[in-house]
C-alpha cells in the first residue's frame, strides 16, 4: 500500500476500494479498470491512488488480507486442538472447513487473486502457513502411528490437493458444509490409503 490509513474513515475507505475490487474480480475479473472500481466503491480514483500506486498494489493487498485471515483462523482452529485432544480426522475438517468459509463468500475472486497477485510478495506468507499446517498436522498424524517422514509429505500432496478443490468449487451449487465434507472424506481417504 501507498499510504496506510490512520483514520477511520480512511480505513472505511480502503475497506470500500478492496470490496469493490473483489465484486469485481468474481464478475469481470482482472480487466476491470480502476475508474470502475471507483465507481463501485463510490469513491473517486483520486483516493485509490491515495492509497494503491497501481491496480496490482490492490491485488496484492487483497491476497495479503485474505492469507492473513486464513493463517489467523487456522492457527486458532490448530491451538484449540492440540495433539491427542480429537481424532486427527476432527482436525483436519476443521481446519478445511475454514478454507471453505474463507473462500465461500468471493471463491472465483480468491481463484483469480493466486493468478494475479505478484507470486513474489505472496508466496512467502502462504509457504509460512503450508509449511505450519503441515508441521502441526503432521504431529496428529504421528500420534496416530504415521512416520514423521510420510505424514509431512502425504500433508504436502494433500494440501496442494485441498486448496486446488476449495478454490475452484467454493462459491458454487455446494453449501459451505457440504463442501467440506466432501473435500474432508476425499482427502482422508487419501492420506488413509497412503498410510
Amino acid at each position: 500500500m501507498r499510504k496506510r490509513p490512520r483514520q477511520q474513515r480512511s480505513s472505511f475507505t480502503v475497506d470500500m476500494i478492496l470490496e469493490a475490487t473483489t465484486q469485481l474480480l468474481d464478475t469481470e475479473g482482472a480487466e476491470m479498470t480502476t475508474n470502475r472500481i471507483a465507481e463501485k466503491a463510490g469513491v473517486s480514483v483520486g483516493s485509490i491512488y491515495q492509497y494503491f500506486g497501481d491496480k496490482q498494489a490492490i491485488f496484492d493487498e487483497l491476497a495479503s488480507r485474505h492469507l492473513d485471515a486464513a493463517d489467523r483462523a487456522m492457527t486458532a482452529v490448530l491451538d484449540d486442538n492440540p495433539v491427542g485432544s480429537c481424532p486427527w480426522p476432527e482436525v483436519l475438517h476443521a481446519v478445511i472447513e475454514v478454507a471453505v468459509r474463507e473462500n465461500s463468500t468471493h471463491g472465483r475472486a480468491h481463484g483469480r487473486l493466486r493468478e494475479l497477485a505478484d507470486p513474489g510478495r505472496l508466496a512467502t506468507g502462504y509457504t509460512a502457513l503450508v509449511e505450519t499446517l503441515i508441521d502441526r498436522l503432521s504431529a496428529h498424524l504421528v500420534a496416530d502411528g504415521w512416520s514423521a517422514e510420510s505424514a509431512a509429505t502425504d500433508l504436502r500432496l494433500a494440501f496442494a490437493a485441498v486448496d486446488a478443490q476449495v478454490h475452484q468449487l467454493a462459491g458454487t451449487d455446494l453449501t459451505g458444509p457440504e463442501l467440506t465434507d466432501r473435500i474432508t472424506a476425499y482427502t482422508e481417504a487419501a492420506l488413509r490409503a497412503h498410510r
